[in-house]
């Protein structure tokens, strides 16, 4: 190596080339020249030599060194990427695990679907006749479910549009009529599902009532909104899934126990249901619209749907739950209407007594009959229903809620008053107006028909005009229906209610 040369600086080392002596140039010197050195020289040459010989070997070392780090670098690279991946990939499985699949959709449309209503449905079948009641149950379905397709359609647009499924209806319309339409139709829908709530509170204090009669119906009501509590504060949904199992089961005990009282009352001397027209058409719409009240889950769609594992199997869940509480529907309205007739009681359970009817059902001067055990095993089935058929319509409430004001997730006291509080709304609406049949008639001409009709309409129109999805003959038919329960229905909805407020 001559004295002109310069050991090149290695990228990624550390050492850098140390300044050379005037002692160490002049040795370079003498052994390039073939000079002779004395004694000191020959020392100083052999110092040099292994100095230079030391430096080279680190700077080859420093340069293998370079590229191992090179080397290391890039597999700490992809051994992060590889991890990152492994972490995304449990993360979606976790997020996968906490969603329902479309069999848990289904159990849960029919748990929300076959509520406290179906007890009414016998009522409104004797109200209109054995020609135009069980046909008014199965249009009634058609009605909710052509409702509940619109909105799954105004789903998937708005998904398509921006890439994610709504989390609530609110989403929903404010694509079409903005912030104050959404507003309007989140507190609407609030209420219409506290409201329904209230109404399952009213039919628990009945059957509990029904079961021990010591302790009054209001009573009752309020032991099953504090047993409902502990499933109000799960927030997964897979659990609450998991329990709604439940609410098919009680479905199906419906069907037997009200199937087979309704036999053993036709068994029973007397006359029977009969009548083939209604004896009054003014309240038709109003028993129109407590049948379609007996499905209406469209207000929930958007949130179970976004809560889906796969949303577009939704209209698959929406198919088989509506095939299966349509068929229930039918076989129970008919069953119940010929088994009591124009007898029937507004709640079927009350008709479960020997005659001249249960306590409640007949003037305080007469004795009541003798109860039923089918009675029992009804009363039981329905509580087990509505007490996981609750949790699951606030489970709605409170995610809407949730995603409206994100502070409710971050504070853990104020998000549990707000379910006490929700709970205790619902609780009001049953101890102060514990008529079942005549609230539910209010509810549905007004807060159902705007949600479960007028929205899913308006939605649709709203997107047509986008180009988004279509409107056509049966949303304008959907449409002119839903003025009708709203106007006619609702007007003598209204008037059965203060009947019974002011008769009491």
């Amino acid at each position: 190596m001559t004295s002109t040369e310069v050991v090149p600086q290695t990228i990624g080392a550390d050492l850098h080339e140390e300044p050379r002596s005037d002692g160490e140039n002049s040795s370079e010197a003498d052994l390039a020249l073939n000079v002779v050195p004395s004694e000191k020289s020959g020392r100083d040459i052999n110092r040099t030599r292994r100095k230079h010989q030391a430096h080279e070997e680190t700077l080859a070392k420093d340069e293998g060194n370079s590229f191992g780090s090179d080397e290391e670098q890039e597999e700490a690279r992809l051994l992060e990427e590889a991890s990152g991946a492994k972490s995304h990939a449990q993360h979606h499985a976790q997020e996968d695990h906490a969603k329902m699949s479309r069999k848990d959709a289904a159990t849960n449309l029919v748990t929300c679907m076959v509520g406290a209503s179906v007890l009414s449905l016998p009522r409104m079948v004797a109200n209109n006749g054995w020609v135009l009641g069980p046909a008014m149950v199965v249009f009634a379905g058609a009605v909710s479910y052509h409702a509940c397709m619109l909105v799954d359609r105004a789903l998937e647009a708005i998904a398509v549009a921006h890439g994610t499924h709504p989390r609530n209806i609110g989403d929903v319309v404010q694509e079409c009529f903005g912030q104050s339409g959404r507003r309007v139709v989140l507190i609407l829908t609030g209420v219409f599902q506290i409201s329904k709530c209230g109404v399952y509170f009213v039919v628990i204090g009945t059957n509990l009532n029904y079961i021990a009669g010591w302790v009054s119906q209001r009573v009752w009501a309020v032991t099953g909104a504090v047993l409902c509590m502990r499933l109000i504060f799960v927030r997964d949904i897979t659990v609450i899934s998991r329990w709604s199992v439940i609410g098919v089961v009680a479905s199906l005990c419906y069907l037997f126990t009200i199937t087979a009282g309704g036999f053993q009352a036709a068994g029973r001397p007397g006359e029977h249901g009969s009548a083939r027209w209604p004896e009054s058409y003014s309240d038709i719409l109003a028993d129109f619209a407590v049948m379609v009240y007996a499905y209406s889950p469209a207000d929930v769609l958007p949130v179970m749907k976004h809560d889906m594992k796969e949303p577009q199997q939704l209209c698959w869940a929406l198919r088989i739950s509506f095939l299966a509480v349509t068929g229930i529907y039918v076989g129970l309205g008919c069953v119940a209407f010929l088994g009591w007739g124009e007898d029937v009681a507004g709640n079927i359970l009350l008709s479960m007594c020997e005659r001249p009817g249960c306590p409640g059902s007949v003037p305080e001067t007469e004795t009541p009959g003798q109860k039923w055990m089918l009675g029992y095993l009804l009363a039981c089935a329905v509580v087990s229903n509505l007490m996981v058929t609750a949790p699951v319509v606030l489970y709605c409430v409170f995610r809407v809620l949730e995603a409206e004001h994100s502070h409710l997730l971050s504070n853990a006291v104020v998000n549990g008053s707000l379910r006490v509080v929700a709970v205790m709304g619902a609780l009001m609406v049953a101890l102060f107006m514990p008529y079942f049949t005549e609230v539910l008639a209010v509810i549905s001409t007004g807060l159902l028909t705007i949600l479960q009709v007028f929205v899913p309409v308006a939605v649709t129109f709203g997107l047509s005009r986008q180009g988004a999805v279509a409107f056509g003959p049966a949303e304008c038919l959907l449409g002119l229906l839903g003025f009708g329960m709203f106007t006619v229905g609702m007007s003598s909805a209204l008037r059965n209610l203060h009947e019974a407020l002011t008769g009491s």
